[in-house]
């Protein structure tokens, strides 16, 4: 019996030393990390994440800047003719330019065989005029012209005796309309039943006669 205890009793003792090594082995394989490491890591971390979305900002407006590059490297002729083609657009509707294009033409004159007892009713007035240029901007007129005179926003059309005054120049009956656009729409504006020119004809025996063209040229605005 002795012998055995004394072979169980180093036996264990081996045991136990070996078991010593293990953990003294694991424990080597783990480092202890208290609060502070934590914190120390987790404000690297988040610095880390800030340059990178900071990077991504700057490849987004690289990206940005170099397509507008390439935009005007290789579309630089696109963008030229598209900038000449608006300045002749706000040109001719400033009527700083001449206007060709399809439209109508229309003879506004007075009464000749007056029926009326008031003469005042054969008479071309500026009120019918301005009436007229109305109903042709309402109709899509992309530009006008009374006598050759070209009519721009700016125009005041007033009657100075038998005569009516035109951007500061004194016009006469017969007056000649000219209007740029669409040459159905503008007819229809001034020959189609209750329209302003239509009762001026029908009502009054004003001289009224619309001629559709395919080209007509309305002159630039003279200063």
């Amino acid at each position: 019996m002795t012998k055995y205890r004394i072979w169980i009793t180093a036996l264990a003792v081996t045991i136990g030393f070996l078991g010593g090594l293990q953990i003294m082995n694991d424990s080597k394989s783990y480092a202890f990390i208290n609060v502070n490491s934590v914190a120390v890591f987790s404000n690297e971390l988040k610095t880390i994440q800030n340059e990178i979305e900071e990077l991504k900002s700057v490849i987004v407006m690289t990206s940005r800047d170099l397509n507008k590059y390439q935009l005007s490297e290789y579309n630089s002729d696109y963008i030229g003719g598209y900038l000449e083609e608006e300045i002749s657009r706000v040109k001719s509707i400033a009527g700083y330019t001449n206007v060709r294009g399809e439209g109508v033409l229309i003879k506004l004159a007075d009464n000749a065989a007056s029926t009326q007892r008031n003469i005042n009713y054969d008479l071309v007035h500026d009120v019918d005029v301005a009436m007229i240029i109305n109903d042709l901007i309402n109709a899509g007129a992309e530009a006008i012209s009374i006598n050759g005179k070209r009519i721009l926003a700016k125009t005041e059309i007033v009657c100075v005796g038998p005569l009516i005054k035109i951007n500061g120049e004194g016009v006469g009956a017969p007056f000649i309309i000219k209007a740029i656009g669409n040459k159905d729409l503008l007819s229809a504006s001034i020959n189609a039943p209750n329209t302003y020119a239509y009762n001026l004809k029908t009502v009054y025996g004003l001289e009224i006669e619309t001629m559709k063209s395919d080209f007509i040229l309305i002159p630039k605005y003279d200063d």
